[in-house]
């Protein structure tokens, strides 16, 4: 019974065939599990954060934009004519290699010149001087002073090699001292040292000649060159004089002709535009980068700082941060991949379809804020087009007018987008995109002269067209279902959708239990009402209203509205009446469940009867108790709850009450109507059921009159049928036979 709150089943055989066709308990694990670890990675702001300071800077570093020079094809003609977008300086790639081999030539030949190899030198020959044999003292110490001094310059083992060359640069080991020869005077031949030696020690003329002869001959052997050449460091440093050196600049003025239409293409050409290229749009390096990194941190900074904020009283989208970043990527990069597709593809085309840089206007960027604004809300959808207008002007060069273009396309995709009731809006919303973007390309080519011809901004404007019109609705249609579903979002078409009475819930619903079915119809009109009062999600109260009693599928002789004179209530304990009649909350978040019902309209199922006590059956307990001496205990006669969290919710509760209470009324004037919604809001009230939503006390006025105005409509009193009294049995009615009367009196 409605004034019992119970809950029902089908037959046997009925839940037998429905238990079979529930999915079986390890893919519902599974299922719970890869929605577990979905979430968590959602909820990781830092994690969302960083992918986007990571994919936009490394995106913008790399500068793949509309805005480059088309690639050409070396010995085929141009398709068209080619012309440097700006003013740019270039490299004059014969001159700078002349200046870099004449820096080359400027850098002497390296030489290392070891100073402890006399030293060592003159060890070893005086250890050996015994083998030569005896010698008088004078005489040996000068052999050996003559060897130190000829070490002790500069000796080369081939000296005639340094005729080839102007200068060499001298590095004194140990030390790295270094000095710079212009003349080799001081440079002695090997040979010449060793004979020299020799010379001198024939001079002995107090020795034997064999002994002389002996002794030169050892001396000439410990005669090394200590002067060898370096060729690694000489290369290194002629490397370094030629990376040094400064390149040759000529100016490219803006509008010069790289290449003209049909005109044979040369691999000099692709080498020009390829250096012009290189200069107008530079590599991004470390400083660079990490300024990039700077400007991406603080649009994330900002842009999780605003989800922050905004969530707090926000609770459409659980994880809004993540949603935001991940649809801001999605955009980004398909920009990315259709921009680098027409740079691949269009200059094999004939004009004006050969433009790469026209193929911006084609990138369906208003996709990204339709789906926030379908999602979330508008006002989010607006501010996600700012971050995501400025990341795709930064990504086509830092365009402003590009950047005013992505800006003007998205704020019209989400005017058009505000009343989607219908997958026919997609359709209308893709021509307001597709025609706002093309009025916006014209303008943005006719203010910024990005077109010297008006074909090429014509074609543009066609992109743009065709990027709105088709583009927007396809990717639209394709990712709102991912979405809704990963972020558990319930957008109105989903609504819509789930409100068809085709629905297998619905439809079992109506079959085996009319009368919850019937009531659930009356609750839903009275929660759209009051909903719409409040400001509250009217359409998601209408429709929940049709799935909040599902669980009475289930024994749904239980309840009062779907008795036909029988109540088993009668031949039951309180508390096993209040048992079955709290299970139909348990068995309908699990049939919605397995009916993959959105979560929100799964949580109004507990959450519309909160901890609200089953009355009925407690006064019915508390009777038995007395009789017996004992007492009955309210707690084991309450819903298991949780209490409602959303104003929503709360309105369930309220239309619940409310709807049963005003079926016990004989007579339903609009003051008795208007005091019995008054009484049932207060008793919620004072049992603290409306403690955990935001609902406030003028919201709860607002709600009473809504129900008392939708529920005068339903039961105002209508005209009597003239000769008819529908109270008394047929035989007994005045006039004997049936007259025909006009409905509607």
């Amino acid at each position: 019974m409605k004034g019992q709150n119970g809950g029902a089943s089908a037959t046997g055989n009925g839940s037998e065939r429905r238990s079979a066709a529930r999915p079986p308990s390890w893919l519902r694990g599974l299922r719970r599990a890869v929605r577990s670890a979905a979430d968590r990675v959602l909820a990781a702001d830092a994690l969302w954060s960083a992918a986007f300071v990571g994919v936009t800077a490394t995106m913008l570093a790399s500068q793949r934009c509309a805005g480059g020079y088309p690639q050409l094809i070396a010995g085929v003609p141009a398709p068209f004519t080619v012309r440097a977008f700006e003013d740019v300086e270039v490299p004059d790639l014969v001159a700078t290699t002349a200046r870099s081999q004449e820096a080359r030539a400027t850098v002497p030949d390296v030489f290392v010149h070891d100073t402890q190899k006399a030293a060592a030198l003159e060890k070893s020959f005086t250890a050996d001087l015994a083998g030569v044999g005896p010698l008088p003292d004078a005489e040996r110490q000068l052999a050996i002073g003559w060897l130190r001094e000829v070490m002790q310059g500069l000796v080369i083992a081939n000296k005639p090699l340094l005729a080839r060359e102007k200068s060499i640069t001298v590095v004194h080991m140990p030390g790295s001292r270094e000095e710079v020869l212009h003349e080799f005077s001081s440079v002695s031949d090997l040979e010449a040292a060793r004979n020299e030696l020799r010379r001198r020690i024939a001079t002995l003329g107090s020795l034997a000649p064999s002994t002389r002869a002996r002794l030169a001959d050892l001396a000439a052997g410990y005669v090394d060159a200590n002067l060898t050449e370096d060729v690694r460091t000489t290369a290194d440093r002629r490397d370094q004089a030629e990376r040094g050196s400064l390149p040759v600049q000529v100016r490219i003025a803006k509008g010069t002709i790289l290449a003209a239409r049909g005109e044979t293409v040369t691999p000099e050409t692709i080498a020009r535009i390829a250096a012009i290229e290189s200069r107008s749009a530079p590599r991004t390096g470390i400083l660079g980068f990490a300024a990039l990194l700077a400007l991406c941190g603080a649009l994330a900074f900002f842009l999780h700082r605003y989800c922050v904020y905004h969530q707090r009283a926000f609770k459409r989208v659980r994880h809004l941060h993540a949603l935001i970043v991940l649809v801001l990527l999605t955009t980004i990069l398909l920009a990315e991949g259709i921009q680098w597709l027409a740079h691949e593809v269009a200059p094999h085309f004939r004009p004006p379809f050969n433009d790469p840089s026209s193929y911006v206007f084609l990138v369906p960027v208003a996709a990204g804020a339709i789906l926030i604004a379908l999602l979330a809300n508008g006002r989010i959808a607006m501010i996600y087009a700012t971050f995501a207008g400025v990341l795709y002007g930064a990504q086509n060069g830092w365009d402003l007018p590009i950047t005013v273009w992505a800006l003007l396309t998205q704020w019209a995709g989400v005017y058009a987008i505000t009343s989607y009731r219908e997958r026919a809006a997609l359709l209308r919303a893709g021509f307001v995109v597709g025609g706002a973007g093309a009025l916006c390309t014209l303008a943005v080519a006719a203010a910024a002269h990005a077109h010297d011809p008006w074909p090429g901004a014509l074609y543009g404007a066609s992109l743009a067209l065709v990027g709105g019109a088709v583009g927007v609705g396809l990717l639209v249609s394709f990712a709102l279902p991912m979405l809704e579903d990963l972020f558990r979002v319930l957008t109105d078409i989903r609504l819509l959708e789930l409100s068809s009475v085709s629905n297998p819930l619905l439809s079992q619903l109506a079959v085996k239990a009319p009368g919850s079915y019937n009531h659930s119809l009356v609750v839903g009109t009275l929660a759209e009402e009051a909903a719409r009062a409040i400001g509250a999600n009217a359409l998601f109260c209408r429709v929940a209203a049709f799935y909040h009693d599902i669980g009475k599928i289930r024994k749904p002789e239980y309840y009062i509205e779907n008795q036909r004179g029988v109540n088993p209530h009668e031949r039951l304990q309180p508390s096993m009446s209040a048992l079955i009649v709290a299970s139909h909350v348990k068995d309908g978040i699990r049939m919605a469940r397995d009916a993959r019902l959105p979560e929100q309209i799964v949580d109004i199922i507990p959450q519309h009867h909160g901890t609200r006590l089953m009355s009925y059956f407690f006064e019915k307990a508390k009777k038995q108790a007395a009789a017996t001496g004992s007492e009955a205990n309210d707690a084991d006669f309450r819903y298991p709850g949780p209490k409602p969290q959303t104003k929503e919710a709360a309105i369930f509760m309220l239309a619940d009450g409310v709807e049963a209470a005003a079926r016990t009324l004989d007579e339903p004037s609009p003051s008795r109507l208007r005091e019995l919604v008054h009484q049932i809001a207060s008793r919620i009230v004072l049992d603290a059921q409306l403690d955990q939503c935001d609902l406030t006390f003028a919201d709860l006025e607002r709600i009473e009159e809504a129900f008392h105005r939708t529920l005068v409509s339903m039961y105002h009193h209508r005209v009597d049928y003239p000769g008819y009294d529908f109270s008394k049995p047929k035989g007994e009615r005045p006039g004997g036979e049936v007259r025909p009367f006009r409905s509607g009196a």
